[in-house]
């Protein structure tokens, strides 16, 4: 029986050793653990982030997306304003056509040309007479600058009324 003794030792001794692989080996689990939950916590946090960006750009997408439809509905609604004037604009060119006040500019336009005609033969006549009589040289050139003076004011009524007519100047005083 003694050999028991020496073998209960050798257990004994045995036994303290492999004490030092549990603790190493429940040190590796915690580190194993920390750095596990370390990686978790690590890509939650880029996940959390990410998401809250992706939350961000929808909401500006949303935002957007509403500004773009205002501005949609308002181009409808002043195109349909635009339809409208444009209507009412071919009505009115009608109106103006057929109105008495544009029959009114066309008479008056015709009676500054008949003015024009009558003041250009009047000269020439007087040109004529004081061809025709003696020392008739100075009350000639006395009327003809006044004829002339007569003649630009017509020309410029005319002028005037064209404008007032269809917005476009005489073509002859230019």
């Amino acid at each position: 029986m003694p050999s028991k003794p020496n073998d209960e030792k050798k257990i004994q001794e045995e036994m303290p050793k492999p004490k030092k692989k549990p603790i190493m080996l429940i040190i590796a689990f915690f580190l194993c653990f920390i750095f596990s939950v370390a990686a978790s916590s690590g890509v939650t946090y880029f996940l959390v982030q990410s998401s809250k960006e992706d939350v961000l750009v929808t909401e500006k997408i949303t935002e957007q997306s509403a500004v773009l439809s205002n501005f949609e509905q308002s181009l409808s609604k002043q195109d349909a304003k635009i339809k409208a004037i444009e209507e009412q604009n071919d009505v009115l060119k009608l109106y103006l056509r057929h109105s008495s006040a544009t029959a009114l500019k066309n008479i008056l336009v015709d009676q500054e040309r008949n003015i024009q005609a009558f003041l250009k033969v009047m000269k020439s006549a007087m040109g004529d007479l004081a061809a025709l009589s003696p020392r008739t040289t100075d009350w000639n050139d006395e009327y003809q600058y006044q004829l002339d003076l007569a003649l630009k004011g017509s020309i410029e009524r005319e002028d005037l009324l064209k404008l007032l007519k269809t917005g476009e100047p005489n073509e002859k005083s230019q």
